[in-house]
């Protein structure tokens, strides 16, 4: 309790008054010799009781009217808020957190939810008065206080609230609630309240409440709960959407996976439209059972190699901004892979070391429809071969190549070509180690350099196996999955004991510790080194069935390595990557607007340069430029939170110390008025006033009653 008069209190001297005069005038017995001496002893002993329980009872009243008349000349204030048990005249220090996150954006009686959150929080700043200080913050993610200190100017916080726009983001309680703590902690001589204004979604609550203890937040600062929105209202959303191919090819149809959220407490279905570069190629009508998440599977093809744009929508509702999600994808020519096999002796059968490899990348030898466009050539053929022109290259067993052809496969790896090598019975490795590394300086083509043989192919009397394989990596990834394969179950009988570069990456070991694959980037592109034949002749790993993946997932892993990929993020969180100097003249921003902005670009004493935005705020699809805008580098989608689109409210009970501020509108106090009655409390003087008026009378009429009459 707190009072606006607190010197009316010296009032409460004044009950001596009473209990002095009951005292004085307290009147005694006189003895007095009457013949009737019995009688005469009871009516005393009557009349005396009866007079000093009246008295005591008038004393009593007296008291109570000056209390009552102390009480309302104070002005007494009672209430259930920290700010309320201090001075009226005590200054206050506030702090009004804004929920602009996603869920905000849905409508409630036909009102925007955040409309009305932004009303509340005008209507609490309406409530500052001289002397009080306050800063507004953003509870969305990563929220943040938009002044870092306090202010006096009311009508620059009322200004930044107004123009604060609805955010695509998710809900962090946190990153606003505990910089408004700290900020309001040093402030003891000031009334403090955090005012949240929030639809109270459970799944941004429930791991804030979780994770800190709000029940240790200092007593002296005040926590209020301004909820919005009512109800949750019913929604359907676009939670995931994505591609299940590794690769994906022209002219080759892809499943398309799409996930539907449907929020609501019966059966519901949605029209489900998927488009691609802004064409709308597919339509189908999905069925969701109650409260319950379903993938759908729609086959899409796509015509244009580059960067493409697909997107997913459902029908509107109360929540419009998670019906549609967005995805950014990479879409390549079908790849043409190089096979350059042994020369073929003169009188002997044609060479067929690239069976099996050739048979893993095109297992139907089809010339269309496949991932991989494989050609075969012999060394002597591959002298006129367009090497730019193939994705991959891949050496099997060779024992010299033309020099010609060395520098031209040196050119091709530097400048972003991939290549493979397969050791074999025809390998020497001094000519391998002069002449593809040694002479060729800073453009060597292996990652490792070559010594002995080790094993026995011929009568395989022991048979080496994998470990240590490099779960991590694209090329065996693929393994970690239960019932996929365990490629260390394949037998090498003979393999090339080998020395990584410092650079390079040991993907498999032997069983006996010794390196078994190796790969390093060179330039712009990788070179692998595989230490034994592509055929059966040193190993029975190419008749097993992880060879077929391993040899997919290589490719696919040394194909996509030099592309820019930034997937999908959520809004507002910045985008870094790096890329080679050649692309990074003129970076722009190409947004879901079609406004674009100048991405920031930092340059490494390695020619590479590395790339960084925030202007992600926007949901939809962004395309990185180069070249004065003309050429797509990379792009990438950006999409809200799924767990934004579950509106389920949380209990406010489950939220300790915080006190409620609701408000209906048309019905009962305005929110100015609640706020000020949490700030100063109740004024009860009017009550001590009419309980005044109520006891005077009772005082009045007690003190003038007749003693009654006592009848034998």
């Amino acid at each position: 309790m707190t009072f606006a008069s607190p010197w009316f209190l010296l009032g409460l001297l004044g009950i001596a008054v009473p209990i002095y005069l009951h005292l004085y005038y307290r009147k005694t017995p006189v003895r007095k010799d009457f013949p009737s001496l019995r009688l005469i002893k009871l009516s005393v002993e009557f009349v005396a009781r009866r007079r000093k329980m009246r008295n005591l009872l008038l004393m009593a009243l007296r008291i109570i009217t000056i209390i009552l008349v102390v009480m309302a000349l104070s002005k007494p204030f009672i209430g259930q808020s920290a700010s309320a048990r201090n001075s009226s005249d005590t200054p206050a220090a506030i702090v009004v957190l804004l929920d602009n996150s996603m869920s905000m954006g849905c409508t409630h009686q036909g009102i925007s939810v955040f409309n009305t959150a932004r009303g509340r929080a005008l209507e609490i700043l309406d409530q500052m008065q001289p002397g009080d200080r306050a800063t507004v913050g953003l509870i969305n993610d990563p929220g943040r206080l938009i002044f870092p200190q306090l202010t006096w100017d009311k009508d620059t916080l009322k200004k930044s609230i107004s123009n604060v726009p609805l955010s695509m983001a998710g809900t962090s309680m946190a990153s606003s609630i505990l910089p408004g703590l700290k900020l309001l902690a040093p402030l003891k001589a000031y009334r403090r309240a955090i005012y949240v204004i929030t639809d109270m979604t459970e799944s941004s609550w429930q791991p804030f409440i979780d994770k800190y203890d709000l029940a240790k937040v200092e007593p002296g600062i005040d926590l209020i709960m301004v909820p919005v929105g009512g109800s949750a209202p019913d929604n359907m959303a676009i939670t995931g959407l994505e591609t299940e191919a590794p690769i994906i090819m022209t002219g080759r149809q892809i499943p398309v996976k799409i996930t539907i959220a449907n929020h609501s407490p019966r059966i519901r279905r949605s029209r489900v439209s998927v488009s691609i570069n802004g064409e709308r190629k597919i339509e189908e009508e999905i069925e969701v059972e109650a409260n319950s998440v379903k993938d759908a599977r729609i086959m899409a093809t796509f015509a244009k190699t580059g960067m493409n744009h697909v997107s997913a929508a459902i029908q509107s509702d109360a929540m419009p901004f998670d019906d549609q999600r967005h995805l950014a994808v990479r879409v390549f020519e079908p790849c043409r892979v190089l096979l350059i096999k042994p020369d073929s002796m003169p009188g002997q059968p044609e060479n067929r070391e690239d069976t099996f490899v050739r048979f893993a990348l095109n297992p139907l030898n089809r010339s269309k429809d496949n991932n991989f466009a494989v050609e075969t050539r012999s060394t002597a053929e591959a002298k006129t071969a367009e090497l730019k022109n193939f994705a991959a290259v891949c050496l099997i067993n060779q024992r010299h190549l033309d020099a010609e052809l060395i520098k031209r496969l040196s050119e091709y790896l530097m400048g972003g070509g991939n290549l493979i090598t397969f050791m074999g019975n025809r390998v020497e490795p001094d000519w391998y180690n002069k002449h593809l590394i040694d002479d060729l300086g800073g453009s060597y083509l292996l990652p490792a350099r070559i010594y002995k043989r080790v094993g026995n192919a011929v009568s395989r009397a022991v048979g080496y196996q994998m470990t240590d394989l490099d779960a991590g990596h694209p090329a065996f990834s693929i393994f970690a999955r239960d019932g996929a394969g365990d490629p260390g179950r394949a037998q090498i009988f003979e393999f090339f004991q080998v020395r990584p570069n410092p650079t390079a990456l040991l993907l498999a070991r032997m069983s006996h510790g010794l390196p078994g694959i190796v790969e390093e980037k060179r330039g712009r592109g990788r070179s692998m080194l595989i230490t034994f034949s592509a055929d059966t002749s040193w190993t029975n790993w190419p008749v097993r069935p992880t060879w077929l993946p391993f040899l997919h997932q290589s490719l696919i892993a040394m194909i996509t390595a030099n592309e820019l990929a930034i997937g999908t993020i959520r809004p507002g969180m910045p985008v870094s990557a790096t890329i080679t100097g050649e692309d990074a003249r003129e970076l722009m921003l190409k947004m879901p607007d079609n406004n674009r902005s100048k991405i920031s670009v930092q340059t490494s004493a390695q020619g590479l340069v590395h790339l960084n935005t925030r202007d992600t705020e926007q949901t939809g699809y962004y395309e990185i430029l180069t070249e004065g805008g003309n050429r797509v580098l990379s792009a990438f989608a950006v999409n809200p939170p799924a767990e934004e689109s579950r509106l389920e409210r949380i209990n406010l009970r489950r939220i300790p110390r915080f006190i409620p501020l609701t408000h209906e509108a048309g019905r009962g106090q305005s929110v100015k008025e609640k706020v000020s009655l949490l700030r100063d409390g109740y004024d009860v003087s009017g009550a001590a006033m009419l309980a005044l008026l109520l006891l005077a009378v009772i005082e009045s009429w007690f003190a003038n009653l007749p003693s009654a009459r006592r009848v034998e």
